[in-house]
């Protein structure tokens, strides 16, 4: 190539010396002259520029704006299928995100239910822990009327014993007392179950 390219070279540098041999007598010619020698020597420098230059500029010239348009052609299918992977990877994020929206929305729905649960659960325990500590208190209340139950019995035993002894004026024994309490309860519940 390098041969090729000093060829161009001295072909190019070889025609202004061919211009000046065919002027006249060493003055340079008019150019604006007809003058067939001028017009022939222009003519191959036009033919041998046009030729090295088809031979070696317009090929690559033409082989790089082939490429250069490869090249873009390239860069819009490369932009092509990239816009279409985005708008894919736009679909797909979409439906991630609607279906992490259904979870969310769900765990939290779940989370609803089971605080509703754990309130309805809790609410219960308290009426049965409630309900357990009304009876353990009527158990203790009925226990401490039975207590003052007895302790009234015993003391009315007492002192039904002294106000016999009193009237009959003679020791009457507790047993006696009771036999005789029992009786007179006895009789104050018939008589309150027949009125």
């Amino acid at each position: 190539m390098t041969v090729r390219t000093l060829a161009a070279a001295a072909v190019l540098l070889a025609t202004p010396a061919l211009g000046l041999a065919a002027s006249e007598g060493g003055k340079p010619a008019d150019p604006l002259t007809p003058n067939l020698v001028n017009s022939v020597v222009t003519l191959v420098v036009f033919l041998g520029l046009l030729a090295i230059l088809y031979r070696f500029a317009w090929g690559p010239i033409m082989k790089g704006l082939a490429a250069r348009e490869q090249a873009q052609y390239q860069a819009l299918e490369e932009a092509r299928t990239a816009r279409e992977e985005a708008a894919a990877m736009r679909a797909q994020l979409q439906a991630e995100m609607a279906k992490a929206t259904d979870q969310v929305r769900a765990l939290l729905d779940e989370a609803r239910r089971d605080a509703d649960a754990l309130k309805a659960s809790e609410r219960e325990a308290g009426a049965r822990d409630a309900a357990a500590e009304r009876e353990r208190a009527k158990r203790e209340i009925d226990a401490a009327r039975d207590a003052a139950l007895k302790d009234i019995y015993d003391q009315a035993v007492r002192l039904a014993a002294l106000m016999s002894e009193k009237a009959l004026r003679r020791t009457v024994s507790a047993e006696d007392h009771r036999r005789l309490l029992d009786e007179s309860i006895a009789e104050l519940k018939d008589a309150a179950s027949k009125a």
